[in-house]
């Protein structure tokens, strides 16, 4: 079960950093009967590359954008070992992103002014099973800073959704809720969206309930360390508080 820092960095691997229309690139193409030319990504998110001719840009990082010169060179016979560098010189692309548990993820252009909760809601708004915190990545002196915003009430202790204005290249990830799981004897076995204060009882009650085989008696519960991996097994009482990622095994009764 990864960890939300996963989901997030596997998230917005290819969308921070993406050229679109307007960028200008710097692409340096090495080696015998290389050259290099500055090239603007146009309005369909094409660029035009020495040999190649135009090549589908927008949406992508620069070193994808170089991984397609180098492979498209080396098909078409014209160098045998290209090495391709790209250099974005100006950002001009109003482009922000939002991924993750949205009816309608995506890119979308920003114009004026606008905030997460207007960008979540043109993307349909979160699904039913996204968490309660929204993380906003931007770039920021050649690194990225994150903001977390709570969802729970639309609104964040010291940063409300409606007040936090997106900026150019930014990406909204919105993760899926935080789980638990529940097999054995109960009339749904399966993953289920932890909820605030829950226990036992009502993971169970989410699951449809024990069957008249279960055992109330007889409920292990699997825990992992998120630090270590480390798994512990325990009997669990109906009172007993479920954490992310746990998992309840109910046994059936002895007759």
């Amino acid at each position: 079960m990864p960890a939300v820092e996963d989901n997030i960095e596997q998230a917005i691997s290819g969308a921070i950093g993406a050229v679109g229309p307007g960028d200008t690139l710097n692409v340096n193409i090495m080696g015998t009967g290389g050259s290099q030319v500055r090239v603007t990504v146009d309005a369909d998110g094409q660029l035009v590359v020495p040999m190649l001719g135009k090549v589908q840009a927008g949406g992508k990082t620069p070193a994808a954008i170089g991984q397609q010169i180098e492979k498209g060179l080396r098909s078409k016979g014209y160098m045998v070992d290209p090495q391709v560098a790209i250099e974005v010189i100006t950002l001009r692309s109003r482009i922000v992103s939002v991924l993750g548990q949205v009816e309608r993820p995506g890119r979308y252009p920003l114009e004026g002014r606008l905030s997460v909760l207007e960008l979540l809601a043109m993307a349909g708004g979160a699904a039913p099973d996204a968490g309660e915190i929204a993380t906003v990545v931007r770039r920021k002196g050649g690194g990225n800073e994150r903001l977390n915003l709570y969802m729970g009430n639309r609104q964040s202790p010291s940063r409300p959704l409606q007040d936090t204005e997106l900026e150019p290249g930014d990406v909204v990830f919105v993760p899926q809720a935080p789980r638990f799981y529940v097999y054995g004897e109960v009339g749904k076995p399966g993953a289920y969206p932890i909820e605030q204060g829950l226990n036992v009882m009502r993971a169970l009650a989410l699951a449809g309930g024990l069957t008249p085989r279960a055992s109330d008696s007889r409920i292990d519960l699997n825990r992992t360390d998120v630090l270590t991996g480390e798994v512990t097994e325990k009997r669990v009482k109906l009172t007993d508080a479920i954490q992310p990622g746990d998992v309840l095994h109910v046994n059936e009764r002895f007759f």
